[in-house]
């Protein structure tokens, strides 16, 4: 498995820049230095052509104001002949109504602009069901438990608080929203004609297997079964994932930064396996923070792109390998349900914890088909000890760094005989000691993805110039807040002292 890396920098309260600058490899984390962006929207354009095709009239601009345009062919015919004329115009307003499309999702990467159609967002009329998903026994909060309709691609997961918040539409009344999550007995709801807030306690559960069973069950043979029957489990079509994806970064428990976007990924077929998913930003808002505070001005870079690409059945790190040397030992845990459904646990370890970048952790599999629907892993203790090796790219003799720890968690979920990505989560934990000023602080980041809807589609919807890259800043790429927009819009829903900073910036 490859290993991205974010970047940070240590700021005092004095607003002082400390000239150290320590940088460290993630697994799910990538991130550089860049310099920032200019905003191409706060310009003024000035042109004139009576008669002027939109291809053309864009190669003009990019050469007159070095700009580059990436712009969706399904949606806008670059042989189209406008009258383009425009003294001292702002850009972006000025597209949309020459295009005649209020709905032009119209946003900036770089020295790039770019044009798409928004996702489809959930209609004005849309049924809102929320509230908090809690364990039957002790009322605890539930967090990541799928939400899913039954049959259909829409879908969402709650916080770690338990809480959710899912808008359907309205012709979805009737139908059968289903709470999963590993360990309890599934429940369900029939969606309601019009808003309502629930309370859903799930009851925890444990599958006795039979003594004759247990003698049989073999996970080197499950592991081989689940590789042998990939293709048939998982998408043989391209698809569309619409998700939410979100970066926060807390420093000694208070957050220091949250990121929020609605992106798009191409996901090819599984059969594929050489193909790669592309992203395509959306829509994006960023928290501010204000206080005197001692902070990290800390930036992770790619992330989206990143998250996009972290799928274990495709990607294939975890499973076995043909004839090659295992890497991993598989064992067997328990037998458990998830998703209504007996599944397989399966325990995994490396066979030798050299430390270099080894994970353990267990897989879940459906008993019925053997498709992988879930895993849990974080780095072996060994590979979190040697990890100053390789996971400090830059540092000083001033700080000294020291992960306490990188854990992860993916989940894929049904959808007719097939089953799909529906959520990746990421946390990494780290110490910092400046030897100088004798400061410690705790660092913690968390990088969530969620898949709320997915349709047909193809690669070349995504063309490169518009697609989210490995050295791509999520933050960077935020331009304005559209409090509309986030009014209407599946997320995970934020936890309390994340809500209140997107308060502050819709007021």
């Amino acid at each position: 498995m490859k290993h991205p890396e974010p970047y940070s920098k240590l700021k005092k309260a004095s607003c002082i820049r400390l000239k150290y600058v320590i940088a460290f490899f993630a697994f799910l984390f990538f991130s550089i230095s860049v310099d920032g962006q200019k905003d191409l929207f706060s310009r003024k354009y000035s042109f004139a052509y009576d008669s002027i095709s939109i291809s053309a009239f864009m190669d003009s601009l990019s050469a007159s104001y070095n700009i580059s345009f990436s712009y969706d062919a399904s949606i806008i015919n670059g042989d189209s002949v406008i009258t383009a004329k425009g003294d001292s115009v702002l850009l972006d307003h000025w597209l949309r109504k020459t295009l005649d499309n209020e709905e032009l999702e119209i946003h900036q990467m770089d020295q790039q602009i770019i044009i798409s159609s928004e996702p489809a967002r959930i209609a004005p009329r849309a049924i809102h069901i929320e509230g908090m998903v809690v364990d039957s026994l002790n009322r605890d909060p539930m967090g990541m438990v799928n939400i899913g309709v039954v049959g259909k691609t829409i879908g969402t997961a709650s916080n770690r608080q338990g809480k959710f918040s899912f808008y359907l539409p309205p012709s979805y009344a009737g139908e059968k929203l289903v709470f999963s999550s590993l360990g309890y007995l599934r429940d369900s709801l029939v969606i309601p004609s019009s808003d309502t807030s629930v309370v859903i306690a799930l009851p925890e559960t444990s599958v006795q297997l039979p003594e004759v069973l247990v003698k049989f069950v073999d996970p080197d043979k499950i592991m081989e079964e689940v590789v042998r029957r990939k293709n048939e489990n998982y998408a043989e079509d391209p698809l569309i994932l619409t998700s939410f994806f979100r970066e926060t970064i807390q420093q000694d428990e208070k957050y220091v930064d949250v990121s929020e976007a609605v992106i798009e990924i191409f996901k090819p077929p599984y059969h594929q396996e050489y193909a790669l998913e592309r992203v395509r930003f959306v829509k994006g808002r960023k928290g501010k923070f204000a206080g005197d505070m001692e902070m990290i001005d800390f930036k992770l870079q790619g992330g989206p792109f990143l998250f996009s690409r972290v799928d274990i059945v495709r990607q294939g790190g975890f499973l076995p390998q043909g004839d090659e040397s295992p890497v991993y030992r598989y064992f067997f845990k328990r037998m458990d349900y998830d998703h209504g459904r007996k599944v397989f646990v399966i325990g995994f370890e490396p066979h030798y914890d050299t430390g270099q970048l080894l994970y353990e952790g267990e897989i879940i599999v459906d008993e019925a088909s053997f498709a992988i629907v879930g895993a849990r892993f974080e780095m072996t203790k060994k590979t979190i000890r040697k990890s100053r090796d390789y996971l400090i790219r830059r540092d000083s003799r001033r700080f000294r760094t020291r992960p306490s720890f990188a854990r992860y968690r993916i989940d894929y979920r049904p959808w007719n005989d097939k089953w799909i990505l529906n959520s990746v989560r990421g946390e990494v934990n780290m110490k910092v000691i400046d030897r100088k000023e004798n400061i410690r602080t705790v660092f913690n980041t968390v990088s969530e993805l969620l898949v709320t809807d997915l349709r047909p589609g193809e690669r070349k919807e995504f063309r490169w110039k518009e697609s989210f890259r490995s050295d791509y800043i999520l933050s960077d790429q935020i331009e304005s807040y559209d409090r509309d927009f986030w009014s209407r819009y599946n997320i995970i829903s934020p936890e309390e002292p994340v809500e209140k900073i997107f308060e502050r910036e819709g007021e």
